[in-house]
């Protein structure tokens, strides 16, 4: 009888133990951005998170917080330093106003290509900007690629400088991009992303500079009419960056496995990056938006014009600029 009771003992034991709740990871980061969930950043963020979670086994846990949910596009880089939030991954000029190297990105008509972007991402340039955000409180951890920068208006295709001539454009903060407007004669407005879709909706801007691979899960495509394509206006990217004490109080065993976990989630990110591209194109057109391909003497006439900007720029961002093109 005793050791029937026992028995029983035994197995509710272990019944109940199998119910237990998985353990508590050890560590809890919280990753903000302000991308839509369905977005190219918003599906890298996510893998990021499941890719931690396994390599850490469990001792560390991503939560990912979408759509500016915890703070404003403008405020993540701050916020990151303070400790306020532990993971962040602005669109790549906003790290412009504490290295101004990171305009590189946005010189227009400079990059020729999307795989071009790429190889400068992940090569000396873009490690080199990375390992400068020490001095920031901030550790850098890779660049994430989203796709070209285009003209996109409500109204004629941006063929030629002067069409925008008088147009309120928006554009994440870019003192390149933003020169470039001004010498067409358009009105730079820079404004966060979760706010332009009303913008263009009440015409408070009437054009926007920014990736196809954004505009269409932003929908942007149902207040714009046009994109215009074949010069890139710059490249879009997102870097993310950690706050440096979270990434300090992580083992070194943990660190490994969130070093590990970045380097698949970016080489997933770059591998999706054409297709990406060619899906979200698609999606704006079948949405009714019109896409102009510019011909060679329209890409001159804007690159001629683009030289005038480059001609500003300082000597290290010219020094990159000489070094992009060879």
């Amino acid at each position: 009888m005793l050791k029937t009771l026992k028995s029983v003992a035994l197995c509710a034991f272990l019944a109940g133990a199998t119910a237990l709740p998985a353990q508590a990871a050890d560590v809890v980061l919280k990753l903000a951005h302000e991308a839509p969930e369905t977005a190219i950043k918003g599906r890298t963020a996510k893998m990021l998170a499941e890719l931690v979670d396994k390599y850490t086994n469990g001792s560390v846990k991503v939560d990912v917080f979408p759509g500016g949910q915890l703070v404003p596009t403008v405020e993540e880089i701050r916020a990151a330093a303070r400790g306020q939030v532990d993971i962040i991954a602005p669109y790549t000029s906003y790290y412009s106003s504490i290295d101004s190297l990171w305009d590189i990105f946005y010189q227009p008509m400079l990059f020729k290509s999307p795989q071009q972007a790429i190889d400068v991402f992940s090569g000396e340039i873009g490690q080199s900007l990375l390992s400068k955000l020490d001095s920031r409180g901030l550790k850098g951890l890779a660049i994430w690629h989203d796709g070209p920068v285009y003209a996109f208006t409500r109204g004629e295709p941006a063929t030629a400088p002067d069409v925008l001539k008088g147009m309120k454009v928006r554009v994440a903060p870019s003192k390149p991009l933003e020169a470039l407007l001004q010498k067409s004669g358009a009105a730079p407005i820079s404004m966060p992303a979760t706010e332009v879709y009303l913008a263009l909706q009440q015409g408070v801007v009437n054009g926007v500079v920014t990736t196809p691979t954004y505009a269409a899960p932003a929908r942007w495509g149902e207040v714009l009419t046009t994109m215009t394509r074949g010069a890139l206006w710059g490249v879009g990217g997102y870097g993310l960056a950690m706050n440096k004490r979270s990434w300090e109080r992580l083992s070194p065993e943990q660190q490994a496995g969130v070093t590990k976990a970045v380097a698949e989630a970016t080489k997933w990110n770059q591998s999706q990056t054409l297709e990406n591209i060619k899906n979200s194109e698609k999606a704006l057109a079948d949405g009714g938006m019109k896409i102009v391909d510019l011909t060679p003497a329209q890409i001159a006439a804007w690159t001629e014009l683009a030289k005038t900007v480059w001609a500003t720029q300082s000597d290290e961002i010219k020094a990159m600029v000489a070094k992009i093109q060879k």
